[in-house]
């Protein structure tokens, strides 16, 4: 392939990325603009410039222009007067801790495009990355305390009660949004003593690995689509957290919010059993996998799959855990 994109290459695709709005419509849904996400995902994974310019052609197409005078739109322009007045790390202080009390906002890509934003250290796109979080900001719940009462010391103890509960069963939806469907668990008899009752872990079983490993053990079980964005959201409360500088016991409460979101996302896809095993299964990942798949991700007209892959490739960086390699589909990475 020829040599990667480099941070200039991206900062002239995300410099092109922003005349674009944070949805687009889909027949009679509005869905998330992944460009941003992508182009950064792709050189993270040291794609060619060539993948970044056919990643804007393509979603030139579909996307809608961002109106100058739409509510997002003056949202990221305060932002990014507030970036210029008073740096990055004042700006996220201030702003995080009420954004991170609706990190499912989206199906959760309002802390994902944050967390790529930042990732791609680029101005203008982690103005609009919080512009668009707070606006279209929406939490399927109120504010929870810091720590759920729940006894159990781990979350596959937890899940594998949860189950066997007639009460949390839910039928997968179809032509609807995640976030529709996760409203919907939300309003399931028993949803709230599983998010903070005794059917709920307890505070030393809910740990940003402990929602990592989940995420990862029901992906692996089930591929399914929602699941993805448990394994990528998680994978962006990682990077994005220690910006919001919160004392313990604000950790815990996002912990907490994020537990309840996890757990309508997981019942609105009818509570797939986690396969734990997966998670460790195999030899050691190398990165020689993502290299054999490169070619594969930069041709790619899926934006779930190239943002998967760059999650997998630094949560596997970062945990050492042999199962995110397992994310590359084995056909297509040797393509």
């Amino acid at each position: 392939m020829s040599a990667p994109a480099t941070r200039s290459d991206l900062h002239r695709a995300l410099d092109a990325s922003l005349a674009y709005a944070a949805t687009y419509p889909a027949g009679r849904l509005r869905l998330s603009n992944h460009l941003p996400m992508v182009l950064t995902a792709l050189h993270r994974l040291q794609a060619p410039p060539s993948a970044l310019q056919a990643q804007l052609q393509r979603h030139a197409a579909r996307l809608d222009p961002l109106t100058p005078d739409s509510a997002e739109a003056l949202a990221a322009r305060q932002f990014a007067a507030e970036l210029e007045r008073n740096g990055l790390p004042a700006v996220l202080a201030q702003h995080l801790p009420g954004l991170l009390g609706a990190a499912e906002t989206a199906a959760f890509h309002g802390l994902i495009r944050l967390a790529h934003a930042l990732d791609a250290d680029h101005p203008g796109e982690i103005a609009h990355a919080l512009a668009a979080w707070q606006t279209h900001r929406q939490s399927i719940g109120p504010m929870l305390p810091a720590t759920p009462t729940g006894q159990a010391l781990r979350l596959a103890d937890v899940l594998a009660a949860l189950v066997e509960q007639p009460a949390l069963a839910f039928t997968p939806q179809h032509d609807t949004t995640i976030t529709q469907d996760m409203l919907q668990c939300a309003a399931l008899p028993g949803f709230d003593a599983a998010v903070s009752g005794e059917a709920s872990p307890s505070p030393a079983a809910l740990t940003l690995e402990s929602l990592a490993e989940a995420s990862l053990a029901v992906y692996l079980g089930s591929r399914d689509f929602t699941a993805l964005h448990l394994v990528t959201g998680c994978h962006a409360l990682r990077q994005v957290l220690p910006h919001a500088r919160l004392d313990a016991a604000q950790t815990q409460a996002v912990l907490h919010g994020v537990w309840r979101a996890w757990l309508a996302a997981w019942l609105s896809i009818g509570r797939p059993r986690p396969d734990w095993v997966a998670v460790y299964l195999g030899g050691p990942a190398s990165e020689a996998d993502w290299q054999a798949a490169l070619p594969a991700l930069a041709a790619s007209r899926d934006d779930h799959r190239i943002k998967l892959a760059w999650t997998a490739l630094d949560e596997w960086r970062h945990r050492g855990w042999p199962g995110y390699a397992r994310v590359l589909p084995a056909a297509e990475a040797t393509a």
